[in-house]
């Protein structure tokens, strides 16, 4: 059973670049968050799915926000795959003492793909904390994430991350992050991830 199990298994690397746009509104108590992404495998170097993206963020206070959204992904590559999503976050932050703070998430996306209808229930704590050298300010992060899929009625994902926010001047920004994402529906997924996301933000 061992050996078969380790005959399925698959371990790839790919590179995630994406592309956000916020706008602030209400003295930045609300905001727009428009997105584009490309999954690449960097083994093959073809992109194979792309990802566009709008959702609404509110801040009811300053360690409650919440966000609805709507995505749409297609294949790239000539594959069958489409998806609209709908989706709604609740996110609470709690500061954890020594600068650090964490944000606890709860995502639910409602998905309709080409293979039918789905819901995906995703929960993730993210642990961050501002560092100053001089006069600069970055962020590091690290987080860790599950999903659970009705498509499988399981646990379906898990995902950690390390990254880290840096200012590139005025209203610019560059995230770029490590990602593990072990895929357990299925055939038995490892994916190693370099991401790197752009943030235009006014």
């Amino acid at each position: 059973m061992l050996m078969a199990s380790a005959a399925h298994a698959q371990e790839r690397v790919e590179f995630w670049p994406e592309l956000q746009f916020h706008k602030w509104f209400d003295d930045r108590q609300s905001r727009l968050i428009g997105m584009i992404s490309v999954n690449r495998d960097r083994d093959s170097g073809s992109s194979y799915q792309a990802e566009v993206g709008l959702t609404y963020e509110h801040h009811f206070t300053n360690w409650f926000w919440g966000r609805i959204g709507y995505r749409h992904g297609s294949a790239t590559d000539g594959g069958p795959y489409q998806e609209n999503r709908l989706l709604a976050e609740q996110i609470f932050r709690a500061t954890l003492g020594w600068g650090f703070s964490a944000d606890f998430r709860t995502r639910e996306e409602f998905r309709w793909r080409d293979s039918g209808f789905s819901v995906r229930l995703r929960e993730r704590i993210q642990v961050q904390r501002d560092v100053t050298i001089g006069s600069y300010l970055f962020t590091p992060y690290a987080s860790a994430e599950v999903y659970f899929d009705t498509t499988y009625n399981q646990i379906s994902r898990y995902r950690l991350i390390m990254g880290v926010t840096l200012p590139v001047r005025d209203h610019f920004y560059v995230e770029p992050y490590f990602a593990r994402q072990v895929d357990t529906a299925g055939s038995l997924t490892t994916t190693n991830a370099i991401g790197l996301t752009l943030i235009a933000a006014f």
